[in-house]
């Protein structure tokens, strides 16, 4: 095992708690910086098992206006960007790769593959059974299993394309999630992981719409910049091959090339540049509630 590999695992000696951060969290959770890598965490406290059945039971199941789905509007226009950006890298357009969006969840991903790219053969795999039995009632070829925790096999060895999407940051063990999708990659296949674009790029929220005070800040333990989640999949074997433009955008998006070698580490953040950035940001979200506009 690589030393920077537990930073992605748990909190770390040497790791800067983010005690002024305290006004956004609930009182129970903290958030840290880890040393090595700059790797933003929460203290990681429930177990993987425990995130994955919070996010079935009852983020998914609710009807709050509040709660996300990915048959939002904004929702499906990143997870279009996604799919175009891969077309367009890959210059897939009328090959049969075969392509799996690893935590599917609700498949919309997969019904944008199958609207744009009918060629392709598609499939995936998604924690939650009851999404499982709805995706394949509509046709989609998914499978029961939760990411870096069991190890049930993947529909089929070798795929061309795999996709993680906005899901690593909800994982408590982000490293062993992403291992499990290059296991199911083909030598010479390709991994892409989209997550939002938060760490160490300008500010587009305040972290009262970031942080939540009433769900477990292990629900999203993993806060990533374009550093920590590169370096997180040339630790599962993964050669970066491709960064979007994630600076000035919402969407920070990386693939990486399946290898038949060890890669090394080679992108990280200080840990105090980290930090400051941090503060930073808690100093210019008191500026951002002052023009919120009151419902």
């Amino acid at each position: 095992m690589h030393p920077i590999e537990l930073e992605f695992s748990r909190v770390m000696p040497g790791a800067v708690e983010l005690t002024f951060l305290s006004n956004y969290l609930k009182q129970e959770d903290k958030l840290f910086v880890n040393p090595i890598s700059g790797f933003v965490t929460s203290q990681r406290s429930m177990s993987a098992e425990d995130v994955v059945k919070y996010w079935s039971e009852f983020i998914f199941p609710s009807k709050s206006e509040e709660s996300y789905t990915a048959h939002n509007p904004f929702a499906q226009a990143r997870l279009l960007y996604v799919a175009q950006t891969i077309a367009s890298f890959l210059k897939i357009n009328g090959k049969n790769y075969h392509w799996c969006d690893f935590a599917t969840g609700e498949g919309v991903l997969l019904s944008i593959l199958r609207k744009f790219y009918p060629f392709l053969s598609i499939y995936g795999t998604e924690h939650s059974e009851t999404l499982v039995y709805e995706l394949n009632n509509l046709g989609f070829e998914v499978i029961t299993k939760t990411l870096g925790v069991d190890q049930a096999p993947a529909i089929q060895p070798g795929f061309d394309i795999s996709t993680l999407t906005w899901t690593l940051a909800n994982t408590i063990d982000p490293l062993a999630c992403v291992k499990d999708v290059v296991a199911s990659t083909k030598i010479g296949g390709y991994v892409c992981v989209a997550e939002s674009s938060r760490i160490l790029v300008p500010f587009k929220k305040s972290l009262n719409d970031y942080f939540s005070k009433s769900s477990p800040a292990d629900l999203h333990p993993s806060n990533f910049s374009a550093n920590t989640l590169r370096c997180l999949m040339q630790l599962s074997g993964l050669e970066i091959v491709f960064t979007n433009r994630y600076f000035d955008s919402d969407v920070l998006l990386v693939i990486g090339k399946k290898v038949d070698r060890i890669v090394e580490p080679t992108y990280f953040d200080n840990q105090t540049n980290v930090v400051n950035f941090m503060k930073e940001w808690a100093h210019a979200s008191e500026l951002f509630e002052k023009f919120r506009v009151k419902e």
